[in-house]
């Protein structure tokens, strides 16, 4: 969602409010998918399609 009251009208997670930049800087930093997850109360397979998705809309 994009919301000026959250993350400064950047894209963010609506569950949890983490901007999606944030999310992807650490997956293409190569941290463990998992360890996302763990760390913004996401599963696995929601940061696993987040990132593919951004990866889609940037290609």
């Amino acid at each position: 969602m994009i919301d000026p009251r959250f993350g400064h009208g950047l894209p963010v997670v609506a569950a949890n409010r983490v901007t999606v930049r944030a999310i992807t800087d650490l997956w293409e930093a190569g941290e463990a998918v998992e360890d996302i997850a763990y760390d913004y109360d996401m599963t696995p397979e929601q940061v696993d399609a987040l990132c593919r998705a951004v990866v889609h809309l940037a290609a």
